[in-house]
């Protein structure tokens, strides 16, 4: 039983609701789902997985992890779970496990069984079972099972010295079953077979000696369908006073043994279901940070090609209307559930449950984190430590190059974008790190792909990146480029004038932030610097440009090489080419997307803070001093969205600083006679100030 945890997950209300949908008994049983929440490293899975054993610790539940415990065979998973099952509840009938005992017995025993002399063998096996029956250690289990139980709360951390302590645990409860139990249900259920009961408990025990594979994984599947039929037969005996069915949380299933576990399960299920078409009262609640690992319903065009469902999607009769009818796979037992980021309002709420620091930064962080769960959290340590102290605007701008606690080396301090960097990439090589820094400059990854980024690298790193990093999650959807973006009002207003039918993916963009942080830290020469990737990346784009998104790509990186003049004088020509003002911001939103190189300028600590319409000017004297001659108002405009497109730039506070230069801007481009002025008026009205 899971304790009470530190920290309330948010954004899960969809996955607690379909948690407990499924949860729910149904008279005569029904078919129940394996649930794989997905999300990317740091995505709240583990904690989201303990919140629900904690609304289900009132009845029977079992957790286990995967990656914390050396790896165990299916039939060892099936017995620690059936040890959590096995805690009592008051007013509960608990669960017994004869067979699953039994059968572990009869693996441990040892015997010196004769194949030639079948009345030996028998013999030798039933004295065998009597004096594990009554013996000392399984007296003194039953005396100390209450007490153990109540200390091992994580399954994984249990010694197994000897005879295996799990064995202990779960054979206490045999001298309790009564005699016809004992003997009905567990060695009944062995000798369903064409062999007496005695005869298949003796080739148990001779499989369980060999180490050939194939016979190891006949152990595996007696002893877990052993663990489903008992949970079957509780259900069955005690039905009429059961609520809730049996929960297995089971985290990090992407290591093979989480995933060889559940095949198995899945598998038996399946049979079980054949055989007689009861199914056992088991959920299984999953997590996995690598699609990859979770089988389900092919869907182009999602991560790693599977059918997902956002948790306010979810639901058990979503799932079951999925089910193929007939089903020629198992794939249709898995119900894949992809985590979301957060929102501005539930970082608010997360930033209350830790050290609270002031309201007005949690724009800022949800600006810069996308909503991440473990980079909001750093980031909300970063600027509480920063507010603490007296810091300001200057400092808050400055918040990934604070130093964090984020756990590491002590002799290693690192800044928030390292540490992230250190975190998030820990499941790619140091190639694949360093090629991931170079794509980044790409707007959308496959462009990084195509365009030959990756041929500086090994075969393995260009084989494998574009498929680990959708895989793990990182690709996604790009996020909209209007005034939603830069300060203002209003998201996807502008996306009907998009050509494309399906826009490529792109990298989440807490990730491609501090990716670009370290692009923008190589040296000039180095394969992977900003100029090189840029360059790479616009050359190509030109090559292509018969589509108009390859001509704004283009633009999109001559922009983010600082040639200001060439972006505006683009901009300026299409003003009056396009034949609306939607499609021609559409265009200006595109252009200055574009990532800066050097976004904040460090100060000392004795030179004066400029103002943020100041630093617009200054920017755009210094990369366009020809644009700001000839179009003062158009370049202006331009460099104070390139700017406010960084979140770096922005300052939390209710008033984005540069929202009144934007707005500005827009009046002064509607004034000019050949402008539409009823749209470039309502766009400046998205950053107006409302009452």
């Amino acid at each position: 039983m899971l304790p009470m945890p530190e920290e309330r997950p948010q954004g899960v209300n969809g996955v607690v609701r379909l948690f407990s949908e499924c949860r729910a008994r149904a008279p005569g049983g029904r078919e129940l789902p394996v649930v794989a929440l997905l999300g990317r490293r740091g995505g709240g899975k583990t904690t989201t997985l303990r919140w629900l054993g904690y609304l289900a610790s009132n009845r029977p539940n079992a957790f286990y992890d995967f990656a914390s415990a050396p790896a165990k065979r299916p039939h060892e998973v099936a017995t620690r779970l059936a040890l959590g099952l096995s805690y009592r509840f008051p007013r509960q009938p608990p669960v017994q496990f004869p067979r699953l005992a039994l059968g572990l017995l009869v693996t441990r025993l040892q015997l010196s069984l004769d194949d030639a002399d079948t009345r030996k063998a028998r013999a030798e096996l039933k004295r065998g079972l009597r004096q594990a029956r009554s013996s000392p250690e399984a007296r003194e289990a039953v005396g100390e099972a209450g007490e153990v139980l109540g200390v091992l709360q994580d399954l994984n951390l249990v010694p197994l010295p000897g005879i295996n302590l799990v064995l202990r645990l779960v054979q206490f409860s045999l001298p309790r079953l009564p005699v016809t139990m004992m003997w009905r249900a567990g060695l009944t259920w062995y000798g369903d077979t064409p062999h007496r009961t005695v005869d298949a408990l003796v080739a148990l025990n001779q499989l369980a000696k060999s180490d050939e594979p194939e016979k190891k994984a006949q152990v595996d599947r007696q002893l877990c369908g052993a663990f489903l039929e008992d949970l079957r037969a509780h259900d069955a005996r005690h039905g009429q006073s059961l609520d809730k069915v049996c929960v297995a949380l089971l985290d990090n299933i992407d290591v093979p043994q989480g995933r060889e576990f559940l095949d198995l399960l899945v598998r038996i299920r399946d049979a079980n279901a054949a055989a007689d078409g009861v199914h056992d009262p088991l959920l299984v609640v999953a997590t996995a940070a690598n699609a990859r690992a979770v089988p389900g319903p092919y869907a182009p065009g999602l991560p790693a090609e599977l059918r997902v469902r956002p948790p306010e999607q979810a639901s058990y009769a979503d799932w079951e209307r999925s089910i193929p009818r007939p089903a020629s796979t198992t794939r249709w037992h898995w119900y894949p559930v992809l985590l979301r980021d957060l929102t501005e309002p539930e970082i608010m709420v997360l930033a209350e449950q830790l050290a609270p620091p002031p309201v007005h930064t949690t724009p800022l962080v949800h600006r810069l984190s996308y909503g991440h769960p473990w980079s909001a959290r750093t980031l909300l340590d970063a600027v509480y430590a920063i507010v603490e102290r007296g810091g300001g605007a200057p400092e808050l701008r400055q918040v990934l190059r604070t130093l964090t606690s984020v756990p590491g080396p002590p002799e290693v301090p690192r800044t928030v974008d390292e540490a992230a960097r250190r975190y998030l990439l820990r499941d790619l090589s140091p190639s694949q790190q360093s090629a991931l820094v170079a794509c980044s400059a790409a707007r959308a990854f496959e462009s990084a792909v195509d365009a030959g980024l990756l041929e500086a690298y090994d075969q393995h790193t260009k084989d494998s990146l574009h498929r680990d990093i959708d895989a793990l999650l990182w690709l996604i959807p790009p996020v909209p480029e209007d005034a939603g973006t830069r300060g203002g009002r209003g998201s996807g207003y502008l996306e009907y004038c998009r050509e494309e039918n399906r826009p490529p993916s792109t990298l989440q963009p807490w990730l491609r932030l501090v990716l670009l942080q370290a692009l923008a830290a190589q040296p000039a020469g180095d394969r992977a610097s900003w100029e090189s990737a840029h360059q790479t990346l616009r050359a190509w784009h030109q090559g292509r440009e018969g589509a108009r998104r390859h001509r704004l790509d283009a633009q999109y990186h001559s922009l983010a090489l600082n040639e200001l003049d060439g972006t505006v004088a683009y901009l300026h020509d299409r003003f009056t080419d396009l034949p609306t003002t939607d499609q021609w911001l559409y265009e200006l939103y595109t252009i200055t997307a574009a990532p800066m190189r050097v976004p904040v300028v460090p100060l000392g600590p004795d030179e004066p803070q400029s103002s943020p319409s100041d630093r617009v000017r200054e920017l755009a004297g210094q990369l366009g001093p020809t644009s700001l001659t000839e179009n003062w108002s158009l370049t202006m405009l331009v460099t104070a969205l390139w700017l406010a497109a960084d979140p770096r730039n922005r300052v939390a506070n209710a008033a984005p600083e540069l929202n009144s230069t934007i707005a500005a801007m827009f009046h002064r481009l509607a004034a000019l006679p050949s402008s539409s002025a009823a749209g470039l008026l309502r766009e400046a009205g998205r950053y107006e100030p409302r009452p």
